[in-house]
């Protein structure tokens, strides 16, 4: 019987999709943080950006100064950032590309026990149609052998 020797092999493979989901959710949820995370980011760099030009006041250079060195502090961190949102969708989609593998490998599986266990049961329906009509065919005979005259 096929279908009871793929069936173990179906099952490690559905199991092990379900395993890979999980890693795969939760690399998916660094990157929603991480995008989150980013434009938190540049909005606060963009609300520090208006607050310093509301002033309306001109800037001594010290200010001046001091808003350079933060405003480059802010486009470095900005920058790191990206560079960790990148790593985190690589990951995302290697865990994705890994589970969708292993999810198409179990549905296949899955499709052939299904067919080998039609199959199997066509052979048996018609063995036990062969059955019953050689069956069917002994009565018959002998049936008829009975009421032969002599």
């Amino acid at each position: 019987m096929k279908s009871k020797r793929l069936e173990p092999i179906h099952e490690i493979a559905e199991n092990s999709a379900k395993d890979l989901s999980r890693p795969m959710a939760e690399a998916e949820r660094r990157v929603v943080e991480l995008e989150h995370q980013l434009e938190q980011l540049k909005r606060y760099r963009q609300d520090y950006m208006g607050r310093s030009g509301d002033a309306g006041v001109a800037m001594d250079p010290v200010r001046l100064q001091n808003m350079r060195v933060f405003m480059d502090r802010l486009a470095e961190a900005e920058r790191l950032h990206l560079q960790k949102l990148g790593a985190a969708r690589a990951e995302y989609e290697a865990r994705r590309s890994l589970w969708s593998a292993k999810r198409i490998e179990a549905e296949t599986l899955g499709r052939a026990v299904g067919r080998f266990r039609h199959e199997e049961r066509r052979a048996a329906d018609r063995r036990e149609q062969r059955d019953g009509d050689e069956a069917a065919l002994r009565i018959a005979v002998a049936t008829a052998g009975a009421f032969e005259i002599p």
